[in-house]
């Protein structure tokens, strides 16, 4: 008995569709993911336990700092609701530092956020004339309590001195 499977048109059809969808499907998580990787993203605490924004460009430069909700209770192909979006009034280099509180010179946002406890929060930083940004960290308020205003948190979940944020991996 020959069970060698014969390419018919119909067959190459339906798998050309799958892929397709499939690969719509994997692109559709509301986040970009193919943008150009210009630097890291920390989040910290100010001495006053503010949030603070630690930036450090490495390739490229961001005008665009933006905080992010969680997914909880959104589709697939929904993007994260922004929470506060904060623009430069010029495009940045170098270690950005920026309290998201709305109140500092060369930047224009909204007043401080008001963080729930029990839910995640995305800090993304980017160049809005490009499709180019910093990784991006995700935090908790409980993880910011727990923050000395010298140390924060990165993309992977560990915390760090402040000071790491003050060079690239290659200098």
């Amino acid at each position: 008995m020959n069970t060698t499977l014969r390419r018919t048109p119909v067959r190459t059809v339906v798998l050309t569709v799958l892929l397709a969808v499939t690969g719509t499907a994997l692109t559709a998580c509301g986040n970009s993911v193919d943008a150009r990787i210009v630097g890291r993203a920390g989040i910290g605490v100010d001495d006053e336990g503010r949030p603070v924004a630690v930036v450090r460009v490495c390739d490229g430069e961001v005008d665009t700092i933006e905080l992010l909700g969680d997914r909880t209770g959104l589709d697939d192909d929904e993007p994260n609701p922004v929470l506060g979006t904060w623009r430069a009034d010029r495009a940045r280099t170098g270690t950005v530092e920026l309290t998201l509180d709305g109140h500092q010179d060369g930047w224009t946002g909204p007043e401080a956020p008001e963080l729930e406890d029990g839910r995640t929060y995305v800090l993304n930083a980017s160049d809005s004339g490009a499709d180019a940004e910093a990784s991006q960290v995700s935090f908790t308020p409980a993880q910011l309590r727990d923050l000395d205003a010298d140390q924060v948190l990165v993309a992977d979940g560990s915390v760090e001195d402040r000071s790491t944020l003050d060079r690239c991996d290659d200098e």
